[in-house]
């Protein structure tokens, strides 16, 4: 980007009690000269791809490899340089695989949908009545299933798109001012440790939220900016959006059109959660069309900022910095989901069954009743005697009441496989080889993918990942010693 905004140009001005989790904001002199990450900026470091898959089990420990095989009678076959032949492990000790390159799945969805056993899916509503739900799905086609598995569906904004998910491959990023090192990817985590600017080009043409979650120890201040210029000089320029996040408080910053002016905060908001809180989630949705951002923290709105201007700049990537003089803090940034849209947008929200149904409007008004049907674009909601007959276009998000649904039988092979572009779906596993992967469902009854289109397989769905669990002795038996 082309201004004179040092991506630290902020720090001038940061004292002391920035240690509890307050922000100050410098107001910017035209022609002004600010401190960069040392004495030159420095050139972008590209990160190296993952090229090993990641086994983690249940008592927190990780082995990296490669996964050589997985058949129901002797677990996973697991290959290490290490190792003299394939290590075998039961399903009762893993957490989750994690596969360095999974195939990415081409959808565009319409809704995402949520189920009652912790699934979610993206696709395409087709039907809905009492008893069932029509939904096209891009791993089986059109499909029928209980109505009463789904607990929501949110409705997508047109022409929605996932443009990165992860971080499961550090392939891509690049880290600006990384010596010493400031960012550094360990086991599907970005992890920040001093002063540096971590960033992606993205392409973003369109309006856009960005998701993240955020853990921490010691006092932070990461600046997360959208429509950023990540390859060239760490500079602000106009059309970015930059939020500064504290442990305590958020704010926005609009920076000027032209390459000299003065950049201004558009106020604070406080982060809602406990004082000794080191951790949320954060989603930030810059919606150009109608020049507004918003910040969600834990599926809660915090705050919206009006007439933001977007237009100017010339970034598309997306970039995380933080700030220079509070190096000590140690951040752990997961789960990182960057979408793009066009016309309205609706985050999915936190929300707890209750025993009517509800509908979401775009207006931001709810109203509670009976979810009948959907059919010819519209859902039809009786409310005591009124029947309403309700547009999908006016609809953000319909929730259902809470009924008995269907449920996986315990087995040591139950399993939640996780897809590239988000969405997950838990099955009984059949069979895995090299030319598919089979499993029974409860709620979408036989399924089948191919092994490259699954990006994580999640064990031990029905247990705390923090218990440990006793081997055999015949465990490791393989392992070289």
């Amino acid at each position: 980007m082309k201004g004179k905004f040092s991506w630290t140009c902020l720090l001038l001005c940061w004292l002391p009690v920035a240690a509890v989790g307050q922000i100050q904001i410098q107001q910017f002199q035209p022609g002004q000269t600010f401190l960069q990450f040392g004495a030159q900026p420095g050139k972008p470091e590209v990160m190296p791809e993952q090229s090993s898959d990641l086994l983690a089990f249940v008592d927190g420990s990780a082995l990296h490899g490669q996964m050589a095989g997985m058949d129901l009678e002797h677990g996973v076959a697991w290959t290490q340089p290490e190792a003299r032949s394939p290590i075998r492990f039961r399903p009762a000790h893993l957490d989750f695989i994690r596969f360095a390159h999974a195939q990415s799945v081409s959808v565009t969805p319409t809704c995402h949908l949520w189920f009652a056993n912790g699934d979610d899916l993206y696709g395409a509503i087709t039907s809905l009545d009492n008893e069932r739900l029509g939904v096209d799905t891009w791993f089986g086609g059109p499909m029928v299933i209980p109505r009463a598995a789904v607990r929501a569906i949110t409705l997508l904004s047109a022409n929605y798109s996932v443009v990165y998910e992860g971080p499961y491959d550090p392939g891509g990023w690049v880290v600006v001012n990384n010596s010493p090192k400031s960012w550094s990817f360990r086991d599907g985590a970005f992890i920040g440790t001093g002063p540096g600017m971590l960033g992606r080009e993205l392409n973003l043409t369109k309006s856009a939220t960005v998701e993240f979650d955020l853990a921490w120890t010691g006092a932070f201040a990461l600046e997360a900016g959208i429509y950023c210029d990540p390859m060239g000089r760490q500079e602000f320029n106009g059309g970015s959006c930059v939020v500064d996040l504290t442990p305590r408080q958020i704010s926005l910053n609009q920076m000027p059109n032209t390459r000299t002016g003065m950049g201004f905060n558009l106020a604070n908001a406080p982060v809602p959660g406990d004082e000794g809180q080191s951790r949320m989630h954060v989603a930030i949705e810059c919606d150009k069309e109608q020049g507004t951002v918003s910040v969600f923290i834990n599926h809660v709105l915090v705050k919206t900022w009006k007439d933001f201007s977007f237009g100017g700049g010339s970034g598309t990537g997306v970039v995380f910095t933080q700030r220079y003089m509070l190096s000590s803090a140690t951040l752990k940034l997961t789960h990182l989901k960057i979408s793009q849209w066009q016309g309205r947008c609706e985050p999915e929200t936190a929300t707890q069954a209750t025993n009517t149904d509800a509908i979401h409007f775009i207006n931001h008004d709810r109203a509670a009743g009976k979810i009948e049907s959907i059919q010819n674009g519209k859902a039809r909601l009786v409310l005591g005697t009124t029947v309403l007959d309700i547009p999908l276009e006016r609809v953000t998000q319909m929730e259902f009441a809470a009924t008995q649904a269907a449920t996986e039988s315990p087995s040591p092979w139950l399993v939640r496989a996780h897809f590239p572009g988000g969405g997950s779906v838990s099955f009984q596993l059949e069979k895995w080889d090299d030319k598919g992967v089979s499993g029974r469902s409860a709620i979408f009854g036989s399924l089948a993918f191919q092994p490259g289109a699954i990006r994580e397989l999640e064990f031990n769905l029905n247990h705390a990942k923090d218990q440990e669990v006793a081997a055999d002795n015949k465990e490791f038996e393989e392992l070289d010693e």
